[in-house]
């Protein structure tokens, strides 16, 4: 598997928003009550959150609108059907749509009101073909 940062870095249009600290990491696993897959660890640690290409992914940052703790609780507000060792990556945009990922690195689509599909095998692999 490539290495999410470079992944990252190779994306068109790229911009990004500052991370936070390590601490605001494990706090953030904290609050979900879940781990963060390493590879989603990885990419907040060093870039926040990112957009490029059409893609916005969450992350840990002070913006409320794309920081993963405020987007996840608020989405299982909304979906009973977001499990609680899941968490948000991104929302589409499309049909309420949103991207999700568990602790193993995998990604998962889910639709209102329906249980998550298994779309990725990591986070890197959704970039890369999303």
């Amino acid at each position: 598997m490539c290495s999410i940062i470079k992944v990252i870095e190779s994306l068109q249009n790229l911009r990004s928003l500052p991370p936070l600290s390590e601490q605001d990491i494990d706090n953030a696993e904290k609050t979900l009550g879940l781990h963060f897959a390493d590879e989603y660890r990885s990419y907040t640690r060093k870039f926040g959150a990112i957009s490029a290409n059409g893609i916005e992914l969450t992350g840990v940052v002070s913006a409320p609108r794309l920081n993963v703790v405020n987007v996840t609780i608020s989405e299982r507000n909304l979906n009973k059907y977001i499990p609680n060792d899941m968490y948000v990556i991104e929302n589409t945009g499309i049909e309420g749509i949103l991207m999700l990922q568990n602790n193993e690195g995998e990604i998962f689509s889910i639709a209102p009101n329906s249980k998550p599909e298994k779309k990725f095998n990591s986070l890197a692999d959704y970039l890369k073909e999303g």
